[in-house]
């Protein structure tokens, strides 16, 4: 079935938002809304496609309905649908028993395929290009004039289930890409879903010396957890009708209030998480591994399909973005008691809604926090922190194996009391710390004492509970290990599923840590607002938060017990148990006191998950009761236990023969398959430009292409950088002939303008991108991805960046037809080097005319001794590297810059190490936040490495850096003086320590 929840993302961060101001403004004053306004009786949803148009929802039907119902009427992809869902089951009743597992296995393996990749790439092409609509544009199959059959085909196909109020030729192009793309849904998930179930059965079998209750067991838990799936599935579906089901809000958008309750409440992205469990309750009743993990591998190819395709593109359509250096507010929404004891919880549209924002904690937040080590993330082996943490643990595993005469009982010893001290250490020695710093400012105080601040204390609390932190995990999982041994045989008992659920276990743990950082940063995972003062006492229930009040009591210790699982010890599970106990005491009388302390009232009553399962009255129907009764009392069952048994040593015997001969037809063939194969590849390496050179040159005459450099505009014309993107951008000088200029060379960032020219009967599908010219071998045929970086030459409106096209002229005389195009920000080559541009033909990779070769360097100023030289020289590459957006560069050196994007970050890092020789992180840039701190931090480093730099660097081409000039003779006592300069200047801001640099 489908599985779309992209608007339910909204609710971790919208979910107790009233609407206000109710319909848009746009869609309040259109014709169609006035006429509807005053029918209440009919729902009426509006839409808005991504040029602003405001057009009606028609009603649209469910899958299952649509497909299955015999009284609706069906278009012909719904009978493709049904026949090759039929050709499905056909096979699973007349093809051989023994081959049925693999031929179900392979259809199951392309269905899915087809969904997880196949889908996903069309849907995250149409998120980030328009793909779908665009091709439906380009090939105008809703074009009435030049659609032909297609068009009245589509026509006819899609209107066959759509109700009185759908009008094809009024509908939207998106609306009806979406109809279309809604069949190819329809075609790919319920033949998914039919091949997993083919097979599912043909994997059944019933387990050795399992017994009646075992079976009927085992047969009423999977069944239960198959019926909570299709509950999870219904009422999903309730919530976020077909617009999202369906991905609609890839297309365009609705304006529409929606209730997430239900489901919604109990579980994230409960459509890819709770939604699948009914694989688990499928390989239940079939009592199969092989069933299990092949519905491990389905449900990890979906969660990808979640972090690839969806979760991106609900974070561009719905969430504000937030910029990586905290220049700006943050989107969230408090969740205040007062809106949890709502009945309903209503969110904003995407449409009409302005989400409330958090409080600017930028300079708390970088004056604290900067890259610590949060248990082996950010690790750094030349910080002493890093490096004591890695030689304890070093110790705590080595040394007890190396004691000369230690017994296996006392190594097992050791392991396990080093366990049980680094717990009680971690939960009651530093939970007393916290205590009493929350009390009295316990640890605070104690540094102020010997001279230190609250910002050592603080620091030194992150090293020590980071440390010990590491210290539980590493010396649980040795004690387990100690414990644990390797099974001889793993299909015997329960062997093979212990180690199964003890590995998902750890996997739970590490998403649930993950997902906890998520919502509390540095701040919350440190404790913070025991320590802090100055951050926002605001309380916030977003991410997992949402779901579970504390998501660590419940889930927060599942690697401890996945750990157990496989140990299979009743001392690792003592360990266990200890720690869970532990971490609730710790979390009852240190977390809970100072939550209430400083929140009050805020704090939640009931997590969501809790007030789902109150909903539901009965979660087991009475009727299922009493049909299981009724099926453990028939004595048919054990007829069909010895019927099923004997059916399956048959079908294992025959597989295993199959397996063989197989096996010894495929090495006999081995070699001479082998032999083809790279005859053929050599084959087709050698005459593949050849091919495509003849087949082109046939029928185009390629003299008549061409592509011109436009030269760049005086490096001191940094207006024209920053001026908004609504003036034009090509208005260059007029383009030089190659005998004019021996050598062209663009600045790192700066735009790249060039002119083509084309017979009058171009194809509207070519396309010019840019390329190093050492990429391609072949000046016929483009052999590499031009990552993005191209145009096509007659685009759509949607296809083309703001400014980087205009239109085309014709010279009536040679009949031919000229552009121009500009190349910009994520267009360009952000790495120094030696480019062309090459002109392809009809959306292929054939090359029809390549440019002149350019370069892209950097240049240092003029004087880098000088301060107010270099924080000039950085403003015009910070404003270049943030692609010139006029509400994220700065405008002087004092001005702070907004990060969105870490490609931002990591361009002004290239520059700078370009251009001055310093290699910064690119959390560094994003920390600074401004062009003057920035630069005074690249001054210190270029003073602190004078000795290895030279004064004066220029990028020449090919790629070397030399000096160009005499100024390599300034002396050091200039940049001293500027150094002086700088510190004296910079009073209002931190001043960087030695230590920093």
């Amino acid at each position: 079935m489908p599985d779309n929840d992209n608007v339910s993302a909204q609710v971790v961060e919208e979910s107790n938002c009233e609407k206000e101001g109710g319909i848009n403004s746009d869609i309040a004053n259109s014709e169609e809304y006035k006429y509807n306004k005053g029918r209440p009786e009919v729902e009426v949803v509006y839409g808005k496609t991504p040029d602003g148009k405001a057009f009606r929802v028609p009603h649209t039907t469910d899958m299952l309905t649509a497909v299955f119902q015999p009284n609706v009427e069906k278009s012909i992809f719904d009978y493709i649908t049904l026949v090759v869902i039929g050709l499905q089951l056909f096979l699973f009743f007349f093809i051989p028993s023994y081959i049925r597992p693999w031929v179900y296995l392979s259809l199951f393996i392309c269905w899915r395929t087809a969904y997880n990749f196949g889908l996903g790439i069309l849907l995250k092409y149409q998120s980030d290009k328009r793909f779908l609509v665009l091709w439906a544009k380009r090939n105008k199959i809703f074009d009435k004039e030049k659609g032909g059959k297609i068009y009245a085909f589509l026509k006819k196909e899609l209107s066959t289930k759509m109700g009185d109020d759908y009008d094809f030729e009024a509908a939207p192009i998106e609306f009806n890409t979406w109809l279309l793309f809604r069949e190819l849904v329809d075609l790919i998930l319920l033949n998914d879903f039919t091949s997993y179930i083919c097979f599912a059965l043909a994997n059944f079998h019933i387990p050795e010396n399992s017994g009646f209750i075992l079976n009927v067991l085992r047969w009423a838990g999977g069944l239960f957890i198959f019926w909570f799936n299709i509950w999870v599935k219904t009422d999903a579906h309730r919530v976020v009708k077909d617009f999202a089901w369906y991905w609609g809000d890839f297309f365009f958008l609705v304006d529409q209030s929606l209730t997430f309750d239900g489901v919604f409440e109990m579980a994230p992205h409960p459509m890819y998480s709770v939604g699948y469990v009914g694989y688990y309750g499928i390989s239940m009743m079939m009592a199969s591994y092989t069933v299990l993990f092949v519905s491990l591998a389905a449900h990890a190819a979906q969660f990808a399909f979640l972090t690839f395709v969806e979760n991106p593109h609900i974070d561009k359509t719905y969430n504000t973005p937030k910029p990586l250096n905290g220049r700006s507010p943050r989107p969230a929404i408090r969740i205040s008691d007062q809106s949890w004891n709502q009945s309903e919880l209503e969110i904003l549209s995407p449409i009409a809604g302005i989400l409330p924002t958090l409080p600017d904690i930028s300079n708390a937040s970088n004056s604290h926090f900067r890259r610590d080590l949060i248990v082996f993330k950010n690790f750094d082996l030349l910080r002493s922190a890093d490096l004591f943490v890695i030689f304890i643990i070093f110790y705590s595993v080595v040394v007890p194996l190396f004691i000369a005469g230690a017994s296996e009982n006392y190594v097992k010893f050791f392991f396990i009391t080093q366990c049980l001290a680094w717990r009680i250490f971690h939960t009651y020695g530093l939970g007393s710390v916290l205590y009493l710093q929350s009390k009295d400012k316990f640890l605070t105080k104690h540094y102020i004492k010997y001279g230190g601040s609250a910002g050592d204390a603080f620091s030194n609390w992150k090293s020590i509970y980071n440390l010990s932190l590491c210290m539980n995990y590493v010396t649980f999982f040795l004690a387990g290990w100690n414990m644990y041994h390797l099974p001889e045989n793993w299909t015997y008992g329960l062997i093979l599923l212990r180690h199964t659920l003890g590995v998902l276990l750890i996997v739970l743990h590490v998403w649930t840590s993950v997902s906890v950082f998520e919502v509390l940063g540095d701040f919350g995972w440190f404790y913070g607002d025991f320590f802090i003062d100055e951050y926002p006492i605001t309380l916030y229930y977003t991410g997992i938060y949402r779901f579970l009040n504390n998501p660590e009591q419940i889930i927060g210790h599942a690697a401890f017990w996945g750990v157990t699982l496989m140990a299979n010890s009743w001392v690792i599970f003592g360990l266990a148990l200890f720690s869970q106990i532990s971490n609730v005491l710790f979390l009852r009388y240190v977390e809970s006191p100072h939550m209430k302390k400083l929140y009050g009232d805020k704090i939640r009553k009931e997590a969501g998950i809790t007030k789902t399962i109150k909903r539901v009255k009965t979660i087991i129907p009475g009727k299922v009761k009493d049909e299981v009764s009724k099926i453990r009392e028939a004595h048919e069952i054990q007829v069909v236990e010895r019927v099923v048994k004997e059916v399956a040593e048959t079908m294992e015997k025959v597989v295993e023969d199959t397996a063989e001969a197989v096996g010894d037809f495929v090495e006999a063939a081995r070699p001479k398959l082998q032999e083809v194969v790279l005859e053929t590849r050599s084959l087709f390496k050698s005459s593949r430009d050849k091919f495509i050179y003849a087949r082109v040159a046939q029928d185009i005459d390629l003299t008549r292409y061409a592509i011109s450099l436009i030269p760049p505009v005086d490096e001191s014309e940094i207006s024209r950088l920053v001026t908004p993107p609504s003036s034009p951008l090509i208005d260059g000088p007029s383009v030089l002939e190659t005998s004019e200029i021996n050598s062209l060379a663009y600045a790192l960032g700066s735009p790249i303008h060039i002119k083509w020219s084309a017979p009058k009967n171009y194809s509207s599908k070519d396309w010019i991108g840019v390329y190093k010219v050492t990429a391609n071998s072949s000046k016929l045929v483009t052999t590499v991805s031009s990552k993005g970086r191209y145009f096509y030459i007659k685009p759509e409106e949607e296809e083309s960046e703001p400014n980087s096209t205009i239109p085309t002229q014709v010279d009536e005389q040679y009949h031919l037809e000229t552009g121009k195009m500009c190349f910009k920000g994520d267009y360009l080559p952000w790495e120094i080097g030696t480019y062309e541009f090459r002109y392809h033909h009809d959306n292929k990779h054939n090359v029809m005319a390549v440019s002149r070769p350019f370069e892209i360097v950097v240049n240092t100023p003029e004087d880098p001794s000088d301060l107010a030289s270099m924080e000039k020289t950085i403003l015009n590459l910070v404003q270049k590297a943030l692609d010139s957006d006029i509400s994220l560069i700065p405008h002087n050196t004092s001005d702070d810059y907004v990060l969105m994007k870490d490609i931002h970050a990591k361009r002004i890092v290239y520059g700078i190490k370009m251009m001055f020789g310093v290699d910064f992180a690119w959390e560094v840039v994003a920390a600074e936040g401004n062009v003057g701190r920035l630069a005074g931090r690249v001054f210190k480093a270029r003073r602190a490495l004078a000795p290895f730099l030279s004064s004066h660097q220029r990028l020449k081409s090919n790629g070397s850096i030399a000096s160009t000039n005499s100024s390599a003779s300034s002396s050091r006592s200039s940049e001293t003086n500027n150094f002086i300069k700088y510190n004296q200047n910079q009073l209002a801001t931190p001043v960087l320590s030695e230590n920093e640099i």
